[in-house]
Formats: structure tokens, sequence, C-alpha cells
């Protein structure tokens, strides 16, 4: 086999294969003879047409065959020798096959992992910040107090509406350019946007049983007004219903309502997830300087293919977010959400590969405890601690080697820590 290599791009190649004559032929009559096998030739019984005859009728058949065995062989053989690896499979590009003049040749395109170029003088000794702060009894009064807030009871009062409080409103609006009258009613709580500006300063300071009225041009802000901005509006409404937050006392049935046996208890829990939540935020804070810094340093090339599919990933994952915000995601256009990730999808492409390279050069590997454990957390999360039944389900669905990769990424970002050079402060010097 003679083969031609042509770097087209970063991590594009152009390969051109060209069979040897008599390897060619072998292989061609390995392929004549299967397909002759159950072969239907005008003038010969069933699988009895000869070799000749078959190359004759069965030209196409043979080159999608070369296309399946041989051109995958003679492939691997260039990947092993030139040192490349594959991120897609190839594209054909052009192929000639000559059976008479015993001739083959197929012209490949082909993606390839590019190579990134780091040294270990790179990425060690990186010089970055770490802020700490201590969690006080402030920070866990602050969330005992949103807890309150999620378990408060909305309490109808007879007194004029403020902002924090409930309220039902009975709405018929008229729109500049619209037919007839739009009825209708809504709960609200005043002073979270829920209601247009101009309606809500009408609504605050009613009682119950009152009505208001107002008349206003919309501002052309279409994520306050929608499809009203910029027209003319007419609202009269009636209030309902004014109700105000009763908070719940803070005592043992209160943490007991949050699964806690008591107050000591709960602020306990409280505190230890907020030093783990610090603690987390604390190294991804040194791991994005680590990261950023390097990416001063190194050109990384970004695959089509990988970005593509992280591009579909962060696409997805944006999607359900904005669909458990409430947003609803039909009326959303595909094309812009994939354009809004592409920016961050490209970063992560690069960091991956540079995260790859640093754990190549530092010889990291993934064990297999480490694997397992990693599986076990997936389990307890996923599948109930059922190790077996989420082993079974990353093996069907083929997620393994990713699994493990992820993890000699995070090892390999592990050991750029270890390698960095940490300045600790103290979050309140920073403030000064």
């Amino acid at each position: 086999m003679k083969y031609e290599l042509e770097k087209r791009g970063d991590v594009i190649y152009g390969l051109k294969i060209v069979a040897e004559p008599e390897e060619l032929k072998k292989e061609v009559d390995l392929i004549a003879r299967e397909i002759g096998k159950n072969a239907k030739v005008p003038g010969f019984r069933p699988g009895k047409a000869p070799v000749h005859i078959i190359k004759k009728y069965y030209q196409e058949e043979i080159r999608d065959a070369l296309l399946r065995t041989f051109v995958p062989r003679k492939l691997a053989e260039v990947i092993e020798k030139e040192g490349l690896k594959l991120l897609t499979d190839p594209a054909v590009e052009d192929i000639n096959l000559d059976l008479k003049n015993n001739t083959f040749e197929v012209s490949l395109v082909l993606e390839v992992k590019p190579e990134v170029n780091i040294t270990k003088e790179d990425y060690t000794g990186i010089k970055v910040k770490k802020t700490t702060r201590e969690i006080g009894d402030e920070d866990v009064e602050k969330v005992v107090e949103g807890l309150r807030n999620q378990l408060a009871q909305w309490k109808e009062v007879d007194r004029e509406a403020k902002e924090g409080d409930l309220v039902e409103v009975e709405y018929e609006t008229q729109v500049e350019g619209d037919e007839g009258v739009h009825r209708g009613s809504v709960s609200v709580v005043l002073g979270q946007k829920q209601l247009w500006p101009e309606v809500e300063k009408e609504v605050i300071g009613k009682k119950a049983g009152e009505e208001g009225e107002v008349e206003f041009t919309a501002g052309e802000d279409k994520e306050v007004y929608g499809e009203v901005a910029g027209k003319k509006v007419k609202v009269k409404f009636k209030v309902k219903a004014v109700k105000e937050r009763e908070l719940p006392e803070v005592n043992d049935e209160f943490a007991k309502k949050l699964g806690f046996e008591s107050v000591e208890e709960m602020k306990k829990k409280i505190r230890e997830d907020l030093e783990v939540a610090e603690k987390t935020r604390e190294q991804e804070e040194i791991e994005d300087q680590i990261i950023e810094e390097l990416l001063k340093k190194v050109e990384v090339p970004v695959p089509p293919s990988m970005l593509e599919l992280e591009v579909r990933a962060q696409a997805e994952n944006q999607l359900a977010r904005l669909a458990q915000m409430g947003v609803n995601v039909q009326q959303l256009s595909p094309q812009a959400v994939i354009e809004m990730v592409r920016p961050t999808a490209e970063k992560t492409v690069k960091v991956k590969l540079l995260l790859e390279k640093v754990a190549e050069l530092e010889g990291i590997e993934v064990s297999d405890e480490e694997l397992e454990e990693e599986i076990q957390k997936l389990a307890d999360n996923l599948f109930g601690g059922d190790y077996v039944k989420a082993r079974q389900s990353l093996e069907e669905r083929g997620l393994l080697p990713m699994i493990k990769e992820d993890i000699r990424r995070q090892k390999a970002l592990d050991r750029l820590i270890e390698l960095a050079e940490i300045e600790e402060t103290q979050e309140e010097e920073k403030k000064e």
C-alpha cells in the first residue's frame, strides 16, 4: 500500500490510499468468491459463476466491500504509523476502482485529535489567589430565614396592600389595535415584578374590594411588556384579597417539618452544608484561575465534531433549566439557544483537550477502584444506591469510557492545583 497524507488544518487531514496491484487482486478475489456463493448470474447456476464473471456483474458490491474491509485495515495502519487519533469516522472524498487494470485509489477526509503544545514549565508554578471566609452564625440564620419563607402561610388581612403582600386581582385589559377586552384574574406578590409596573403602582395602597383603573403607553422592553410593548394599554382591576406572609416560629416543630429532630441539629447540618459549599467555591476559584492562565499561554485547536457535541449537550441542558424555571421553551428559537451556548461550549472543549494533554504528560491514569467509586456516586444519586444497575446502564449506553475520561481530567486538574503557587487571603482582607 502507498499513501499520501496532507494536513489541511489543525484537526483536518486528507488521506489518499493507493492499493498495491497484487494485494488488491487477492482482496478482490476473496470478495468475489464470497459474493459468488449466492450470486445469480445469467447463464450460470446460483453460486457457480466464476470469479472473473462476478467481477464484471458486481463491481459496486465489490467497491462497497473494499470500503468496509480493506480501507479500514489500511487506514488503521496509517493511523498507527503517523500517531494520529481519529475523532470521527473518515469521510470518503473520492474513490476510483478499475478492476480491469487492477487499481484502487480512495481519498478520505480525517478529523483527528489536535496536538496541544504545552510543556510542564507552562503549567508549573502558576500564581493564583484563594479567598477564604469563615461560615458565621449570620450565614446560618440567612438559610433559616429562607426556610421560614418557604414554609410561610398567606394570611388574609384587612389593610392596604404593600410590597411583599400576595394580592388576588380581577382585571380587564384593552390594548391598542386589539379587538375586544381581555378579562382574567391573577395572584401575584407585589414587588416581584409580576405585574406591569404601572398597574402594580395603582394596586399598592388598595384594600380588598377596592377598584382601580390606569391608562399608559407600554415601554419598548419586551421582557417587561411582552406583546403590548410600545402600545397604549387601559387596565381596570378589582382587588379581591390582600394577604401577608405569616412566617413560622423557629422551634423544634419547625425543624421536624424539614426532617430534623431539633433546631440545634438543623442548624448544625446547615453549617456543615455551607462549609462544604464554601470549600467547593474556593476550589472552583482556583481551578478557574489556573485554566484562564493556561488558555492565555496555549493555543488549543477546537475540532468541529467535539464542538458540535458539546454545543448540543449544553443547549439541551440550558433548555431543561429554562423549562424548570417555568419558561415556555417551545417559543424559543433553537438556533438562538445554540448560538448562546456556543462560546461556553468552545471553551469547554479547549479545557478538556488541555487537561487530557496534562494527564498524558503527568502519566495520570484511572484505576478500577476510582472508576467503581465514581459509578457508586452515580448509583447513589440516580439509581437508589444500586451499583449493579448503574454500571449496567452505563455499559449499555457506552458511557463508561466517558466517565473514565472525566475522572482522568479531574485528576489532571487536581495535579495542576498541586503545582500552583496559591496565595491565600481572608475575604475581609480582600474587601479592605
